[in-house]
């Protein structure tokens, strides 16, 4: 049981930090720098730092995490919510790295590809609400 309890909590910890970064890059940070003169180092910065916390380290971290608790609890991928949010992680992980690796990096030289990085980012904090709301449905055995 104290396994268990240290996976889980080590997993809500890692989607807090994922989804609650984004939420505050999105309320706090991005407001504050729109209009400096540094911005663009600003974004950068901010960009390479969160890009390799919250998206390599913590997403990784959480898949691991996630499916040692499939395995400890449920036996392995045994039901459907389980398949759908394994599923929406991989989808997570495709947008995540889409925006890093490839809008992100345009949006400083192209108002298209600023557009792109701004709604993959929506996207991608939304579909990260999902996944935690997925997972107390999960836990509450629903």
């Amino acid at each position: 049981m104290f396994t268990i309890e240290i996976f889980l909590w080590l997993h809500v910890v890692l989607a807090s930090f994922w989804v609650g970064g984004m939420i505050f890059l999105s309320l706090v940070v991005v407001p504050y720098i729109r209009n400096k003169p540094f911005r663009r180092e600003a974004y950068e910065e901010v960009g390479k730092r969160f890009s390799l916390y919250g998206t390599i380290i913590t997403l990784a971290l959480l898949f691991l995490t996630g499916m040692v608790i499939a395995h400890l609890i449920h036996g392995g991928l045994t039901t459907r919510t389980l398949k759908e949010k394994l599923f929406l992680f991989f989808i997570i992980l495709v947008i995540s790295l889409t925006h890093d690796l490839w809008a992100g990096k345009k949006a400083f030289y192209s108002e298209k590809h600023r557009k792109i990085a701004k709604w993959l980012g929506i996207l991608n904090l939304l579909l990260g609400l999902l996944m935690v709301y997925m997972g107390v449905r999960i836990r509450m055995g629903l």
